[in-house]
């Protein structure tokens, strides 16, 4: 019987343990879509996006960069990582003071007690995700999201037709808030929160307004990001019906699982493309490219039939061919994207990231009110293309300059 070395064993055991963590992650989503639309209609489910959206951009505010950041400083100065996550958690106390007053102008007074827990639960489990990196706990991080979801699951099975926003919205916030505070009471010796002269005696002491500027590379890259593949969302979600933001938000997760196939396909090739000259790195490119060619087609039916037979609604055919081009830029640029991180051009991913918020924007305010929901696919998909010449062209010039 083969043994693997114990480094070797830990290694896996941390590799299973992530990827189950992604797993439950990426499945848990369509299956909580699926069983209330189902269940109680797509109605329902259009008026929970409008909620959930709202607090979870709300809570990537409030994160501000800090899992990026504190990774860093933690690697500098391991002794201090007390001192520097209380630093960071007690500046961004004003932020989510901030999420909590824009909750009560957004939303029934009705939801507010229960949108400002989910907003703590989320403020605690995202200060506490860099811990969970940081020391490679990833099972316990698959252990606290199962149990998050199963209360979900729970309560959404337990009402089953008669359920309402005001139940689901409980659910998500009590689901939340015991995650968050499970994980502030195991790594509670880890940030000395409860410690005498810890956390609560220091408050003046650890806020800290440098934070905000020292973390904000690390917040703009990665809410940039967050806002590029999802503002068509939040312009759906502001101009259409609850029905219609249901059907799009199901069918662009899809469409988002499958461009996040390109990168669990490179994931194991980050590290050599750092090594890469540009000539290997576009020949990358282009096979990629042709395995997104390869992989749309039976992908996109896939989809069809769990949209047609499972949640029971229908999309016209434009959908699936403007999600189509919608994915497949990425198979291209992605190895792009790391090229730059490689040349220390992160500002350049910003720019263009925010351009095209911009850009997807503006289409949606033109297209949305004259075609519906196809309007918000085909400006995604148009920009991911400007994206992808923008990308290709800078690529193109970083190769001449150091050929």
């Amino acid at each position: 019987m083969l043994t693997l070395p114990r480094k070797h064993r830990r290694r896996l055991q941390l590799v299973v343990a992530n990827s189950l963590n992604q797993i439950l992650l990426i499945l848990f989503s369509p299956l909580l879509s699926f069983l209330v639309i189902r269940l109680s209609g797509a109605e329902l489910w259009g008026s929970f996006v409008n909620v959930m959206i709202g607090v979870q951009l709300g809570a990537s505010v409030v994160s501000w960069g800090n899992k990026e950041y504190l990774l860093r400083e933690f690697s500098r100065t391991p002794a201090g990582i007390a001192r520097e996550w209380q630093a960071s958690a007690t500046s961004r106390l004003p932020l989510l003071v901030g999420l909590g007053l824009l909750l009560a102008l957004l939303y029934p007074a009705g939801l507010l007690p229960w949108l400002l827990l989910w907003a703590v639960g989320l403020f605690l489990s995202q200060s506490h995700d860099v811990l969970v990196v940081y020391k490679k706990e990833f099972l316990l991080a698959a252990a606290l999201e199962l149990g998050s979801i199963l209360l979900i699951l729970a309560a959404v099975l337990g009402q089953r037709a008669s359920l309402q926003l005001p139940p689901l919205v409980i659910a998500f916030s009590l689901a939340n808030l015991l995650k968050g505070v499970a994980y502030t009471l195991y790594y509670r010796h880890t940030t000395g929160l409860f410690a005498p002269a810890g956390w609560l005696a220091n408050l003046r002491q650890n806020f800290r307004p440098a934070y905000f500027s020292l973390a904000f590379p690390f917040f703009l890259l990665g809410f940039s990001g967050m806002l590029n593949s999802r503002i068509d969302l939040y312009a759906v979600n502001i101009f259409l019906t609850p029905t219609d933001v249901a059907h799009y938000q199901v069918f662009t997760n899809f469409m988002l699982y499958i461009q996040a196939a390109a990168g669990f396909i490179l994931l194991p090739f980050v590290k050599t493309i750092y090594r890469l000259e540009t000539d290997a790195i576009q020949k990358i490119c282009r096979r990629l490219f042709l395995l997104g060619l390869f992989i749309i087609g039976p992908a996109l039916a896939l989809v069809y039939l769990l949209i047609t037979h499972l949640y029971r609604f229908t999309l016209p055919p434009a959908f699936y061919f403007w999600g189509a081009l919608y994915v497949l830029p990425l198979y291209y640029f992605l190895p792009i994207i790391y090229t730059l991180y490689k040349a220390e051009q992160q500002a350049l991913v910003i720019r263009v990231n925010l351009l095209g918020i911009g850009l997807n924007f503006v289409l949606d305010l033109l297209l949305l009110p004259r075609i519906g929901p196809a309007g918000a696919i085909i400006a995604a998909a148009l920009v991911k293309w400007l994206i992808f010449i923008i990308y290709l062209r800078t690529f193109q010039r970083l190769a001449r300059r150091t050929a």
